[in-house]
């Protein structure tokens, strides 16, 4: 399947910038008219996803359906297929705005090579697409590491939102205390400089 580059403007987006208030109206006017459109949210900071979430459901008066992704995926591709179909088959008369947590989970790999720095989409993810582009609404597909989202992703998104950690160093210290100390987790990478880089 031949994955085109949506022509449109907010292929680097940043939550709370100017661009993002743009790409808020262009998809009130997207969903209005009922047309397909998928958006990444690449980053680690939740608490802004969250709070963008809000925003688009309030803006687009629909309610987001939350999906992880981990449950759709299977190593076994027929099984993932077999999810896939069940679960955008139930969601073709939605309005809802489906949201797709653990986005990784159906990305692509990196070769067999150990120094390889470029990821390939899997037939799931392929799929995935397909599924998804034949969904009249909004899709989003949220992925905390910049580096997991491959070429044929970012190709297929009609918007990529990024949402890196706050500038205050009281903000960053506190959400690097609370996520490190209770929930143990690991500290990732920051946005690329190059925001195109893939591995």
């Amino acid at each position: 399947m031949d994955i085109k580059t949506p022509e449109n403007d907010f292929q680097d987006v940043s939550f709370g910038d100017d661009a993002y208030t743009e790409l808020l109206d262009h998809l009130e006017s997207d969903v209005d008219q009922d047309r397909h459109h998928l958006s990444l949210f690449l980053g680690i900071y939740g608490t802004n996803k969250q709070k963008a979430l809000k925003q688009i459901e309030n803006r687009l008066n629909r309610k987001v359906h939350v999906v992880d992704t981990s449950e759709l995926s299977s190593r076994i591709e027929s099984e993932s297929f077999d999810k896939l179909d069940d679960f955008f088959d139930n969601m073709e008369e939605s309005d809802d705005i489906l949201y797709f947590k653990n986005g990784e989970k159906l990305c692509g790999v990196y070769t067999s090579y150990s120094h390889s720095h470029t990821k390939y989409a899997t037939p799931q993810e392929r799929y995935f697409l397909k599924k998804v582009k034949a969904f009249n609404g909004l899709v989003i597909v949220d992925i905390e590491e910049f580096s997991d989202a491959d070429k044929t992703l970012r190709r297929a998104a009609h918007s990529i939102v990024s949402f890196t950690l706050p500038e205050s160093k009281l903000k960053r210290a506190w959400w690097h205390l609370w996520n490190f100390s209770f929930h143990g987790f690991q500290l990732k990478t920051t946005r690329p400089e190059a925001y195109g880089e893939t591995g």
